[in-house]
């Protein structure tokens, strides 16, 4: 064949091609340029996510406790799917991530029509084998997100606390929220969660037929930022351990009492403590039983699951949302404001020397007359075993019951229905009992502070709401629903009183500092790398004018409790150092189903206070026999000595 008509040819395929090219671009630009034009003004920006890295978290040592790592996660976009390929997709992604059917639809409708959500995290091998089917999965990505990693694993759960997404109510509360991003919804997570979370980046695109026709530039995500905790994260496993084997002490000990014929109502599972600063009320521990593992929520917690911790109530943190009478580790208050505001004891009550401020702990307490010529009389938690007359430091060595309660009586006799009348109520709210601390964690408890005021209210909305049993209905037929055996049973932290923990932490680090109240914390700043570097500011409530003397005699009085009172069996082999440490026992009373709630409070060291150690184990039976072993624990790693085994101190209080 002649080159020319070889050329001839070529030319006119050329041609021919071009005519093509040509025929499609016009009939884009023209023909279906302004449709395309159309679609795309019509439709909203669709938002293209790359999620940000939530910032790490640390121990105030440096240790790190939670972080984020880059894992492959499966991610659909609605929008790249056709209506008629929806169900078979999402029954292909049913079979190949093992999630039901039905859990993805739901996920499906809620991500909206214009959705893009994640389904899942997935390992690396599940990733690859994904990656081989995207052809076959419309609207199916494999990216990379970033994943919360919980180093600390269970241990320091409540103060951590969870991630979820948000519901309902959070995106009602905060409208800025991505419903697709992860949030604290407990603890640490939640409180900073702002801080922690950052910021995510992305792009916004339009789709018309399945196909991205316009972008907008891609925003890259900030990181959030790291945040170091006051806790010592070494102490805190310890002490969770501790109050582990407290919980096991108690219910060897009620073993004990049931073979001896003893009442025993329930097996011990609940527990809580705290380790306090009482100079920057910095919390150094903090822990409650039963616990939770946070990782379990990173991926999505399955409803089996949850439903069990649930049941045991483990997402509750005892140690500032569980309210408890205070019982005698209140008498350490009721101590000092006998001092500092010259407290009469009641005259004409046998066993009371008012002039040398003594009374007659020998186990009982007889009252003046009731209304049938009977006596009334309150019997001591060692009756009737007797203890002789004692003072105020002999008191609260033994935790005399009937002491305190003259100091309630008396307060009664001297100012009833005056203000002074609520003089003792006054310095434990002045102290922190009543309302929540301030701590940055989330679900804080209040408690309550009974005076007349309140419980003339009660009695008030329980007249006009039968139904209700906000008090004794017997209460409704006197002059006043609040009586002197009210002020007695306050004064050694019974009745109605009630206080969290962290409540009573905060109590002793106020008395034990000479009267500063600060808010307690968690979160000591803004972190790099696991070193400070925006310290957060404390911030000082309130100043309180206590006496050194009656601060340096309370100091010296609960060394007593440790060395020759109710907690001395406890401490009996602390080892090097029991004249520098002190401490409360408390047991509380409650329903008469219930067994007794077991509290020990320590401070030390005495002459220069810095740890207020709180245990409380829960319906664990006596302070001085359960409590007092764990608090004991504590302090003695707090003080370098070798902590010895957790074993059963004295019946007491």
């Amino acid at each position: 064949m002649k080159f020319s008509v070889r050329l001839s040819i070529l030319g006119l395929a050329f041609v021919a091609m071009f005519s093509v090219i040509g025929l499609r671009l016009w009939f884009v630009q023209i023909a279906e340029g302004p449709a395309i034009a159309r679609a795309a003004e019509s439709q909203t920006w669709l938002h293209k996510i790359t999620y940000a890295p939530r910032g790490d978290i640390y121990d105030r040592n440096g240790v790190l406790l939670a972080t984020s790592r880059l894992v492959p996660a499966v991610v659909i976009d609605r929008t790249f799917i056709q209506p008629e390929e929806r169900e078979g997709l999402l029954q292909r992604l049913s079979s190949i991530l093992a999630i039901d059917a039905v859990e993805l639809d739901a996920m499906y409708e809620e991500a909206g029509i214009n959705g893009r959500f994640e389904v899942t995290t997935v390992s690396t091998e599940l990733a690859y084998q994904i990656n081989e089917q995207l052809a076959e999965l419309p609207g199916v990505e494999i990216v990379k997100v970033p994943e919360r990693v919980y180093l600390s694993g269970p241990t320091l759960a409540h103060v951590m606390g969870h991630l979820g997404l948000p519901d309902s109510d959070d995106l009602e509360a905060r409208p800025e929220l991505d419903p697709t991003v992860r949030i604290g919804k407990l603890g640490i997570e939640k409180v900073y969660d702002e801080l922690l979370r950052g910021s995510s980046g992305g792009f916004e695109y339009r789709v018309y037929r399945g196909q991205i026709i316009d972008q907008k530039p891609q925003v890259e995500p900030v990181q959030g930022r790291s945040l170091m905790l006051t806790i010592d994260m070494e102490l805190q496993q310890l002490v969770e351990l501790a109050l582990e084997q407290g919980i096991a002490l108690s219910n060897s000990v009620k073993d004990a009492d049931r073979e001896a014929g003893k009442e025993v109502f329930s097996v011990t599972e609940r527990a809580a403590a705290v380790v306090l600063d009482a100079k920057t009320f910095e919390v150094l521990a903090l822990a409650s039983v039963p616990d939770f593992d946070p990782q379990v929520f990173v991926a999505g917690i399955d409803k089996e699951t949850f439903r069990g911790l649930n049941e045991r109530k483990a997402f509750n943190n005892l140690a500032i949302s569980g309210l408890y009478p205070p019982a005698s580790t209140f008498k350490a208050i009721t101590y000092t404001v006998f001092r500092e505001e010259n407290l009469p004891l009641p005259t004409q009550i046998e066993g009371v020397d008012v002039d040398k401020r003594q009374v007659n702990c020998d186990g009982q307490l007889v009252l003046p007359e009731l209304a049938d010529g009977s006596p009334q009389i309150k019997k001591d938690w060692y009756f009737p075993r007797k203890f002789g007359w004692k003072d105020l430091s002999g008191a609260l060595e033994i935790s005399c019951n009937i002491f305190f309660w003259n100091i309630g009586l008396g307060t009664w006799q001297s100012n009833k229905e005056t203000p002074r009348e609520n003089i003792l109520q006054n310095w434990a709210k002045q102290l922190g009992y009543g309302s929540t601390t301030g701590v940055d964690l989330s679900g804080e408890s209040a408690g309550e502070v009974p005076t007349r005021e309140l419980f003339e209210e009660k009695a008030e909305l329980q007249r006009d709401n039968p139904d209700l049993r906000l008090l004794d209905p017997s209460r409704l037929e006197l002059a006043s629903p609040w009586v002197g055996g009210d002020l007695m049973d306050f004064a050694i932290g019974q009745g109605s009183f009630t206080s969290t923990p962290l409540q009573v932490a905060v109590s002793y680090a106020v008395l034990a500092n000479g009267g500063t109240v600060m808010e307690p914390r968690v979160a000591l700043g803004i972190s790099e790398r696991g070193e400070l570097v925006e310290p957060f500011s404390s911030n000082v409530l309130r100043v309180l004018d206590i006496d050194e003397e009656t601060r340096r005699a309370l100091l010296r009085d609960l060394n007593r409790v440790v060395t020759s009172g109710t907690a001395r069996k406890a401490f009996s082999d602390f080892g090097e150092g029991l004249a520098r440490v002190g401490g409360k026992t408390g047991t509380a009373e409650v329903s008469k189903a219930k067994d007794n709630h077991a509290w020990f409070v320590g401070v030390a060291p005495i002459d220069d206070p810095r740890y207020i150690v709180v245990v409380l184990i829960e319906e664990g039976g006596s302070g001085g026999r359960v409590a007092a072993p764990v608090g004991r624990h504590i302090l003695q790693y707090l003080m370098g000595n070798e902590p010895t085994p957790i074993v059963e101190g004295q019946e007491a209080d």
